[in-house]
């Protein structure tokens, strides 16, 4: 059905429930916001699923018949639950690889409006952080919209009408596209709660086509219609993304064995950590605050004329740990592995060495992969997010720039977030220039960092080279 058919059902209650039926009906959102933020109790083996355990307690001065101490009761051990923050790494690495390098808006037609536009792409809306803010949360909640909106302002003092954009998550409300016959959104509808004019609380809809923006309210059940107008950007000013699962869950199995082994290893720790003093026959033992312990033992003589005494020794964990090793970096690799995620913490990248920018970018190889795919969701993204932009321009805020913004095409496009081996690419270009310069002596100068005025830098380059060749000898001339 289209979304005029679906507008038009006299039951506005069953459009409604056919506009707010969401593609993916095992997504849990709050699961996993919960999960991203430390909950570990999606699955089975979550490591807050690990139950505390119960120890006897047994009385100090009461003894059984047979000389043991009584029992008198049970205590409750909270076990520990160590919690990493791998999902947040995971969906930080990840949006990094797709928008943290410089972005870079280039157009087919350099003009005024080109200029204009890129002012508010990248100035006045901060596209670059709104996408790596926008990828963060399709990545962890696997679905996000981005709301472009016109709005009054006011701008050195002059009154006129700027774009702004809203990224929508879980804390404010749920949000569902609507697509037609050919997958082409067709409509955009939103859900949230906030106070209504008659100050109670409420359920609000808004639905918007690219011919208009309807607002309804929920009152005592009933939906109300209390806003009914043209879309002035005649279009969808809405951006909408999502994702199978959260970025993790490729790897959520092998975190949940690994948090569990880190929060055995705690456990057993506690339990064997401290060495405990294991002591055979009498003794006299030493008060815990003597200065030069020692422990007294008294000589005894058996019935055979053979002298004898008691011994101590400390009881500590002879176990091995190298399996224990084994399995926690076993899991670490597969976690990271398993979502394509690059494990750059400290100890890992400290001994990878003075590598070539080449052989890091192979290293990374698998990541890049990964990136490209991702760029199925999220390059459509980018390009929706420029045509939004320049409706409204065209349309609502700077209508002059309209003929203007078409000639200039604008792309976006984003570095890689890799540092980038200047001396490796230069040396490369001299090579495959048979060892000549590849740059003029004006470009070099220009693109220093201790150049502060280009013309007069070259002149005095030139006049020192003019002063060493004046000091030279000539060849060739005999005296």
């Amino acid at each position: 059905m289209t979304i005029d058919e679906i507008l038009a059902l006299e039951d506005f209650k069953k459009a409604v429930d056919i506009l707010t039926t969401d593609s993916n009906k095992d997504r849990n959102r709050q699961e996993y916001v919960d999960e991203y933020k430390g909950k570990r109790d999606r699955r089975e083996k979550g490591v807050d699923k690990r139950e505390d355990k119960f120890v006897d307690v047994y009385s100090e001065t009461i003894v059984d018949k047979n000389g043991d101490p009584v029992k008198v009761g049970q205590k409750l051990i909270p076990v520990a639950r160590v919690k990493t923050n791998i999902p947040k790494r995971i969906v930080r690495i990840a949006a990094a690889f797709l928008f943290g390098g410089n972005m870079n808006v280039t157009f087919a037609d350099e003009n005024d409006a080109a200029s204009y536009f890129e002012e508010v792409f990248a100035e006045s809306l901060k596209m670059k952080s709104v996408l790596n803010k926008f990828t963060r949360t399709v990545m962890s909640e696997t679905k996000s919209a981005l709301v472009f909106y016109p709005r009054p302002s006011e701008v050195d003092g002059e009154k006129k009408i700027v774009i702004k954009v809203k990224i929508l998550s879980l804390k404010n409300g749920d949000f569902w596209p609507h697509f037609d016959d050919y997958d082409d959104m067709d409509a955009f509808i939103r859900k949230y709660r906030t106070v209504h004019t008659d100050g109670q609380e409420r359920d609000f809809l808004w639905i918007q086509t690219a011919a208009k923006e309807m607002t309804y309210v929920d009152v005592s059940g009933e939906w109300v219609e209390v806003k009914n107008i043209p879309n002035l950007a005649k279009k969808i000013t809405v951006v909408y993304a999502e994702q199978d699962d959260p970025e993790w869950d490729d790897g959520a199995v092998s975190m949940d064995y690994y948090e569990n082994r880190l929060s055995r290893m705690v456990d057993t720790n506690d339990y064997f950590g401290d060495p405990i003093l294991k002591n055979y026959g009498e003794s006299a033992l030493p008060s815990k605050n003597t200065v030069g312990k020692q422990l007294s033992y008294p000589i005894k003589v058996d019935g055979e004329g053979r002298e004898y005494h008691g011994d101590a020794e400390y009881l500590v964990w002879d176990q091995s740990i190298d399996s224990i090793k084994l399995e926690l970096e076993t899991l670490r690799n597969e976690i990271y592995s398993g979502t394509s995620t690059p494990d750059l913490s400290f100890e890992n990248m400290k001994s990878i060495g003075a590598l070539s920018g080449s052989a890091i970018e192979l290293m990374f190889v698998e990541t890049f992969i990964k990136a490209a795919e991702k760029m199925e969701i999220f390059g459509p993204v980018v390009q929706r997010c420029i045509s939004i932009v320049k409706a409204l321009m065209s349309n609502v805020t700077e209508t002059k720039h309209k003929e203007g913004l078409k000639k200039a095409k604008p792309k976006v496009t984003f570095d890689s977030i890799l540092p980038d081996d200047l001396k490796e690419k230069i040396e490369m270009l001299v090579s495959a220039n048979g060892g000549k310069p590849i740059n003029s002596q004006e470009t070099i100068v220009s693109n220093s960092p201790f150049t502060r005025n280009l013309p007069e830098e070259l002149s005095r380059l030139k006049k020192e080279a003019d002063e060493e060749s004046a000091r030279m000898p000539l060849t060739g001339l005999s005296i």
